[in-house]
């Protein structure tokens, strides 16, 4: 059975490729020649979209601690700090820093909060 890599509509056979094994950035894949490379413009793109997900669930848990400490009288102040934090994490720095598909993928959500 032949394996077809099909990217933008461009088929070629696998067997004659040199894939890379890890698919994290298969969205970014590119032919070079007899191999398939990680367009880092497009990977960086693909791990914004990932670190967006992984922020909802606490962005959402801060939206419900904001309301209860409005409610309660209490301080907002660090609440919104985090918020903004967690809002702002797609365009640290080491993101576009990031020169490889490996460097880029272990720029998680917790590894860039320093968790």
């Amino acid at each position: 059975m032949t394996t077809y890599i099909n990217i933008n509509g461009d088929v070629r056979d696998a067997a004659s490729l040199t894939v890379p094994t890890d698919r994290t950035f298969r969205g970014a894949w590119s032919f070079n020649g007899d191999a398939v490379d990680v367009d880092m413009t497009a990977a960086l793109a693909i791990q914004k979209d990932t670190l967006r997900a992984e922020r909802k669930p606490r962005l959402d848990q801060l939206d419900f601690d904001f309301m209860r400490a409005l409610e309660a009288g209490t301080s907002t102040t660090q609440i919104a700090t985090d918020k903004a934090t967690l809002r702002n994490i797609t365009d640290d720095a080491r993101l576009v820093a990031a020169t490889t598909p490996d460097e880029l993928k272990a720029l998680d959500l917790a590894t860039l909060l320093g968790e």
